[in-house]
């Protein structure tokens, strides 16, 4: 049943009022958000911080958490330019060829303290040199005596040719070492702190490594950027109210809500629920790919989609489906 031409026009305002209202709301909101959130920044950026948010900055050895700095993004460029020796050459190349943006610098200093039970150890005379033909006799001197030790574990390795005489010892050590880092962010504010731990390791002759050692972490800094962002991560989920429509319907316009789950770019997929409150058929889930317009790189809030409303009676199974939405969040 179609609508009278004055029916037709109160809908059509009523759609019209309804999306600049909601995208009045949307900019509102959002800008406000925004607002909020850059002040947040900038007191933290300032270094004028809560006792909770110092205690969350301070270096913490017994839990391997780092000294933290929120700095901006110019500052942070500076001193890794400053900490660039010729060895970081390659690296370099590397991060310039993949457009590649610093976001933080850590440097720790750990300590690791060790004591060995158990092992090889062999220890054997060494028979004396033959005489040369001809040479006088040498005179009776201490045995000679050498001494090897290998730990349990095959990583130290102490070889002295003769225990008697200082400074021919060699001693190799093979050593391998995990290092985890965590990086946490508050949920609502831009610090950042890092926690790091430093576990030497050995091979378990699976292709795994069993801890041995937890070393303790003595010094620690983590300097970061994190300013807040003004457009929300492409990946996040969108909460709409939809007004949508099936045309030759009883019912022109049917309102309901929806979810953007999936979104790449300006466009994306939603589903949702919308009824006309009127009839089984004007009421179901809908399902519909949907696009954003932006003007001067800047979204209006707005959402059109196209897709299918599929009713929860009446004759027909599937309907065709046109949406305008709003963001609501």
């Amino acid at each position: 049943m179609l609508l009278k031409p004055s029916g037709a026009i109160s809908t059509a305002l009523l759609v019209v009022g309804s999306a600049v209202g909601g995208a009045y709301a949307y900019h509102h909101y959002r800008d406000a958000d925004w607002e909020r959130r850059y002040a947040e920044y900038q007191r933290q950026l300032q270094g004028r911080l809560t006792e909770s948010e110092r205690q969350m900055q301070a270096l913490n050895t017994q839990l391997g958490v780092a000294r933290a700095r929120l700095v901006t993004q110019d500052t942070l460029d500076e001193k890794y330019q400053a900490l660039l020796t010729a060895r970081d050459a390659d690296f370099e190349k590397f991060r310039r060829e993949h457009a590649l943006a610093i976001k933080s610098i850590s440097q720790a200093v750990f300590g690791l303290q060790q004591r060995e039970r158990g092992g090889t150890e062999t220890a054997h005379e060494e028979p004396p040199a033959p005489a040369r033909p001809g040479a006088p006799m040498a005179s009776p001197a201490r045995q000679v005596i050498s001494y090897e030790f290998t730990d349990s574990e095959g990583r130290v390795h102490l070889k002295d040719p003769n225990i008697w005489l200082q400074g021919d010892e060699d001693l190799e050590l093979t050593q391998s070492f995990q290092v985890e880092g965590t990086v946490m962010q508050q949920t609502d504010g831009s610090l950042m702190t890092e926690r790091v731990q430093l576990t030497e390791v050995t091979p378990d002759g699976t292709g795994k490594y069993r801890p041995l050692t937890q070393a303790r972490l003595v010094d620690a800094n983590f300097t970061y950027a994190n300013a807040p962002r003004d457009e929300a991560p492409l990946s996040q989920r969108s909460y709409m109210a939809t007004i949508g429509s099936s045309f030759r319907t009883s019912s022109l316009v049917r309102f309901g809500g929806s979810a953007r789950v999936l979104r790449l770019g300006p466009v994306g997929f939603a589903g949702g629920l919308s009824s006309d409150f009127k009839s089984l058929e004007g009421s179901g889930a809908d399902a519909f790919l949907t696009y954003t317009p932006s003007i001067a790189g800047r979204e209006l809030g707005l959402v059109l989609g196209g897709g299918v409303h599929l009713p929860l009676g009446g004759a027909r199974r599937v309907l065709p489906n046109l949406t305008l939405s709003f963001v609501v969040y």
